[in-house]
C-alpha cells in the first residue's frame, strides 16, 4: 500500500501537466510543480483556498454545474476548456479534467488535471478571425456579415424598427490600382474602411466583401428616410480627399440601400442592396439608389440579355454595318465606320444602346470588339477597288489589359491589309483615363501604323493639352456640337475653333451627326473637310455599302 502511495506521489509531482487535489469542500490540499510553473503560484500559498477561485469568473457557473453532477455520482469525471487566472492576472486557457476519488478511509477528494492549451486557443482564435474577417482592413467578411445580418433580422421580428443594408462600391477604383499600384489601392481601401467605421453607429456592422465593395448593416432603423440620412453621411465621409504617394485622390462611391421586408433572408437583403448599387453605378456613379422590385426585374432582364449575348457571340448573331464618312466638298465616301448590330432571333436588329452597357458590365466587350475588328479588316480586304480606311470603335476595357495590339495584329495578319487602312476610335475620357498598360498598348498600335482617333471630342471636359499628349492622329467632334451649329454663339465658335486646330496640326478631323443641309453648309463654312451623318448615309450592311463603294469607284474622275 505504501508503495502505491509513493508511486502516486512521484507521478503527481513529476507530471508535465498541472495537477491539483481538493478536499470535499473544494479547498486546495496539494498542487504539483507543473501547476505552480504554469500558473505562477507558490504551492504553499494556495493550500486551504477554494479551488474554484482560480477559475475565470465567466467560467465558474458552468463548472459548478458539472461539479454538482460529479458529487451526485451522475458521472465519474468531467472535462471542459476553461480559463485559469495566472498569478500575474493574465488568462491561461486549459483543458481541465476533474475526477472524484474516495480513499480507503472513505475520504472524498477531487483531482484536477490542467493542460495549458493557450497557444492552441490563440491559433484557433486567429484562424477563426481570418475565416470571418477581411485580412486587409480587419472588417467582417461576407460570411460574418451574413451571419450578423441573419441575427439582426431574427431579432427584429417583434420590433417596430427594421434592418437596413447598405452596399457601397468605390467608383473608378481600378484606375487607382492601375495608375498608382496595388499598394496604393490597398492604402485607399484601409482608409475608406476606417472612415466608414468611424461614421456608423456603435451597433452597426461594417464589412468588406472583397475588391472595392463594402457593406454596412444598420439595426433599429425606424424609416427609409433615416437609413438614407445615415447613408448620405457615410458617402460624404468617404469623399474627403486622400493623399496617396503624393497624389490627391478624391474617392466617390456608388451606393445601394435595401430595407428588410417581412420574412426576408440575409442573402436576399444583401442581394437587393447589391442590385440597387449596380443601378446607381449604371446611372452615372457617385449616387445613391434605393432598392425597389422594379430594380429586381431590371436585373433579371439584364441577366437574361447577358446570357443571350454570350450565345449571340458564340452563334454568330452579331453583324457589322458600315456608315460612310464623306469628303464635304465632293460628298464622296473616303472612309467608313464599323458599327456592331445584334441580329436577335426574335427582337430583330438591335442597335448598340440595347446591349453595349450590358456587354461592358459582363466583360463581353473584349470578344465582341475582337469580332468587329476582324470583320472590319475583312471588309477592307474584300474591297480592292476602295482606297479608303475603316474606323473601328474600341472600348477602354480592350486597351491595356486585353492586349489590343495583339488582337489588331492578328486581324491584320489574317486579312493581309495595310495597317494604314485601319483607324481606331477611342473616347476622349478613355484616352485621358488610360493606364500605363493602356499607354503601352496605344504606343504599340501607332508603331504598327494604326491611327488613333479621339471619338466624341468635347464631351470629356478635358484640357486640350492633356488630350494631345497622347499619340492621336485625329478627332471626331461630338454630335452634341453639331446640333448647335448655326446658333451664332458657343456652338459655332467651338466648331470653327476645332476645325481650325485640326487643320493647323495636320490632323484627321471629322464632324459627326450631320443630318440637315443647313448643318452641312455650316460645317463646310467652319472649315471642316470630312463629315458623317444621316444626311449622307445611314449605317448599312456590308454588302450594300460595298456596292455603293464599287459604284463610286466606277465613276469617271472629275476633270480638273
Amino acid at each position: 500500500m505504501a508503495h502505491h502511495e509513493d508511486l502516486f506521489d512521484q507521478t503527481f509531482q513529476h507530471s508535465p501537466i498541472g495537477m491539483l487535489i481538493a478536499d470535499a469542500d473544494g479547498k486546495v490540499v496539494s498542487v504539483n510543480r507543473a501547476f505552480t510553473h504554469i500558473f505562477g503560484y507558490v504551492g504553499s500559498a494556495l493550500l486551504g483556498q477554494q479551488a474554484d477561485a482560480l477559475t475565470h469568473p465567466d467560467d465558474q457557473a458552468h463548472e459548478r454545474e458539472l461539479a454538482e453532477h460529479l458529487v451526485a455520482g451522475l458521472q465519474p469525471s468531467y472535462q471542459l476548456n476553461k480559463r485559469i487566472l495566472h498569478r500575474s492576472g493574465d488568462v491561461v486557457w486549459t483543458r481541465s479534467t476533474v475526477s472524484r476519488v474516495v480513499d480507503a478511509s472513505g475520504t472524498e477528494h477531487f483531482i484536477s488535471q490542467l493542460e495549458d492549451v493557450t497557444e492552441a486557443h490563440k491559433a484557433k482564435a486567429l484562424l477563426t478571425r481570418r475565416t470571418l474577417h477581411d485580412p486587409l482592413t480587419g472588417l467582417a467578411n461576407r460570411a460574418l456579415v451574413l451571419d450578423r445580418l441573419a441575427c439582426s433580422l431574427a431579432a427584429h421580428h417583434e420590433r417596430d424598427t427594421t434592418v437596413a443594408c447598405l452596399f457601397l462600391d468605390v467608383d473608378h477604383f481600378k484606375l487607382v490600382n492601375d495608375s498608382l499600384g496595388h499598394e496604393a489601392g490597398d492604402t485607399l481601401l484601409v482608409e475608406l474602411a476606417r472612415r466608414i467605421q468611424r461614421t456608423v453607429r456603435p451597433g452597426d456592422t461594417v464589412a468588406r466583401l472583397g475588391g472595392d465593395e463594402f457593406v454596412v448593416v444598420l439595426e433599429d432603423i425606424p424609416t427609409q428616410e433615416a437609413a438614407q440620412e445615415l447613408l448620405t453621411i457615410v458617402s460624404a465621409a468617404v469623399q474627403a480627399p486622400v493623399l496617396i504617394e503624393g497624389h490627391e485622390v478624391v474617392p466617390t462611391v456608388s451606393a445601394g440601400l435595401a430595407l428588410a421586408e417581412h420574412h426576408i433572408t440575409a442573402e436576399t437583403l444583401l442581394r437587393n442592396a447589391d442590385t440597387a448599387m449596380s443601378h446607381a453605378k449604371r446611372s452615372g456613379r457617385n449616387r445613391i439608389e434605393v432598392f425597389s422590385p422594379n430594380l429586381r426585374e431590371s436585373a433579371l432582364v439584364r441577366l437574361s440579355i447577358e446570357a443571350e449575348l454570350r450565345t449571340a457571340i458564340r452563334e454568330g448573331e452579331l453583324v457589322v454595318h458600315y456608315q460612310p464618312i464623306v469628303n464635304l466638298e465632293t460628298r464622296e465616301t473616303v472612309a467608313v465606320e464599323a458599327l456592331v448590330r445584334w441580329d436577335h432571333p426574335t427582337r430583330g436588329l438591335l442597335l448598340p444602346h440595347h446591349f453595349i452597357d450590358i456587354c461592358e458590365d459582363a466583360n463581353l466587350v473584349v470578344p465582341l470588339g475582337a469580332f468587329v475588328l476582324h470583320e472590319a479588316c475583312r471588309f477592307i480586304a474584300e474591297q480592292p477597288e476602295y482606297e479608303g480606311r475603316v474606323l473601328v470603335n474600341v472600348s477602354t476595357r480592350q486597351i491595356g489589359g486585353a492586349d489590343l495590339a495583339r488582337v489588331v495584329r492578328e486581324a491584320l495578319d489574317a486579312t493581309g491589309i495595310d495597317p494604314a487602312r485601319l483607324a481606331l476610335e477611342i473616347t476622349e475620357s478613355g484616352m485621358l483615363l488610360a493606364t500605363q498598360a493602356a499607354h503601352a498598348d496605344m504606343s504599340a498600335l501607332t508603331d504598327m501604323g494604326i491611327d488613333l482617333i479621339i471619338d466624341d471630342f468635347g464631351t470629356g471636359y478635358s484640357a486640350l493639352s492633356s488630350v494631345l499628349q497622347n499619340p492621336v492622329a485625329g478627332l471626331k467632334l461630338a454630335r452634341e456640337f453639331t446640333l448647335r451649329l448655326g446658333d451664332r454663339s458657343t456652338g459655332d465658335r467651338i466648331s470653327t475653333a476645332v476645325a481650325t486646330l485640326v487643320d493647323s496640326l495636320g490632323m484627321y478631323g471629322v464632324i459627326e451627326g450631320i443630318e440637315t443641309e443647313a448643318q452641312y453648309r455650316q460645317a463646310l463654312g467652319h472649315g471642316w473637310k470630312l463629315g458623317q451623318g444621316f444626311l449622307f448615309a445611314y449605317p448599312a450592311p456590308a454588302e450594300q455599302v460595298a456596292a455603293t463603294l464599287r459604284d463610286q469607284a466606277s465613276q469617271p474622275a472629275p476633270v480638273g
